[in-house]
């Protein structure tokens, strides 16, 4: 889409714990074979890339976008669709486990219920990582752990911005 890159906000120490706490549990996944082999081996995988590149930033505007009042519009309202989204995927994706279980064999609910949540993550994990439109940093993500995601934790814009007309200054409702 508009494109990605990775930062790396963790110290030397916490990339190696995170890198070989993905790497363990990924091989231990592989060498016992379970119902839980292939949640093991994804959730591993990440864990290792996260400490191995960074943490994603997802941009929330297309680069090509020149002012910067119609970037800042732009960027906030594709990260208010993307919390849409992934709302709307949370809700629906467990529906379809729920509605095959009396298909699924016993031992595949687990990884059943793993795969109906990928989707879900996936879409949780682009409107948390996404960029801010007005400061290029995550929206979400800060050293502060509590707060409402409805504004920059480094700037401080509202998802609620409004651009003014052309004979009025910016502001927010």
């Amino acid at each position: 889409m508009n494109g990605m890159r990775w930062q790396q906000p963790l110290p030397q120490w916490a990339r190696i714990a995170c890198g070989v706490f993905g790497l363990v549990s990924a091989g231990a996944a592989i060498l016992k074979p379970s119902n839980m082999t292939l949640p093991g081996i994804v959730v591993g995988g990440v864990c290792a890339l996260f400490g191995w590149k960074g943490i994603p930033l997802i941009a929330s505007v297309s680069f090509t976008t020149e002012d910067k009042g119609a970037r800042i519009a732009e960027g906030l309202k594709t990260i208010r669709l993307r919390r849409r989204l992934a709302a709307a995927v949370a809700l629906i994706c467990p529906l379809f486990v729920a509605g095959l279980v009396p298909v699924i064999p016993r031992p595949f609910l687990p990884t059943a219920s793993f795969l109906s949540g990928i989707p879900v993550l996936v879409c949780v994990l682009r409107f948390v990582l996404s960029a801010c439109p007005r400061c290029d940093h995550h929206f979400f993500l800060s050293n502060h752990l509590v707060g409402a995601m409805t504004q920059c934790r480094h700037c401080n814009i509202s998802l609620r911005w409004v651009r003014a007309t052309s004979n009025q200054r910016l502001e927010r409702p």
